[in-house]
C-alpha cells in the first residue's frame, strides 16, 4: 500500500463522515420542525416556520427577521450573545397576550441552540421557572431563554414548552 492510496482513502472517509453528520442534523432538525408543529396544533397557535435552516447557514453574517418578530430581535442579546438564526417560529395568544416561540442559534462561531418563548407583557409572567432558565425582560416583552446546562443553551423540548405554557395560562388566570 503507498502513500498515494492511503491519502484518498483517508479524504473519503472524511468526507463520507461529515455527509453522516449533516444528514443526522438534517433528520434531527426535521423531527424538531413536525414536534413544533404538532404543539402549535395542540396550542391553537400558528407555525409560521421556517424549518431549520440548511447546515451551512447556521451562521449567517446578518440576522434577517421576518414577521412576526418584532423589529427589536435583531439588537436582542439573550444571555449576552447574539442571536445568529431563527426557525420554527410559533405565534399565537393567550388571554389576549401575544405569545411568539422559536428555535435559535445564539453565540458567536460555531453558535448554540436555544429556544426562547416571548410574552408581550410588563410583568414577568413566568412565574415557574428552574435554576436552567433565564428570564430577560425588553421593549414590553418578557423572554423565558430556557433550558441551560452545563454553560450551554439547548432547545427545549416541546413538552417543557408545554408546561411553561401551562404555567403562563394558570398565571394569566389570577
Amino acid at each position: 500500500m503507498t502513500m498515494a492510496s492511503v491519502i484518498p482513502n483517508n479524504f473519503l472517509i472524511v468526507v463520507a463522515m461529515v455527509a453522516l453528520i449533516l444528514g443526522v442534523v438534517r433528520v434531527v432538525h426535521m423531527f424538531r420542525a413536525r414536534a413544533m408543529r404538532a404543539f402549535a396544533d395542540r396550542w391553537g397557535f400558528k407555525y409560521i416556520g421556517p424549518t431549520a435552516p440548511p447546515n451551512w447557514l447556521w451562521n449567517p453574517v446578518h440576522f434577517k427577521r421576518e414577521p412576526p418578530l418584532p423589529g427589536w430581535i435583531s439588537h436582542f442579546y439573550p444571555s449576552g450573545e447574539r442571536i445568529r438564526q431563527v426557525w420554527n417560529v410559533i405565534e399565537g395568544k393567550q388571554k389576549g397576550a401575544t405569545i411568539i416561540i422559536f428555535d435559535s442559534v445564539v453565540g458567536r462561531r460555531g453558535g448554540h441552540p436555544c429556544t426562547l418563548i416571548l410574552c408581550q407583557s410588563e410583568n414577568n409572567p413566568f412565574r415557574f421557572t428552574t435554576s436552567a432558565d433565564r428570564v430577560v425582560q425588553s421593549h414590553g416583552w418578557t423572554v423565558l431563554h430556557g433550558s441551560w446546562y452545563f454553560l450551554f443553551s439547548w432547545t427545549m423540548g416541546t413538552m417543557r414548552i408545554d408546561d411553561h405554557m401551562f404555567c403562563l395560562r394558570d398565571v394569566q388566570q389570577n
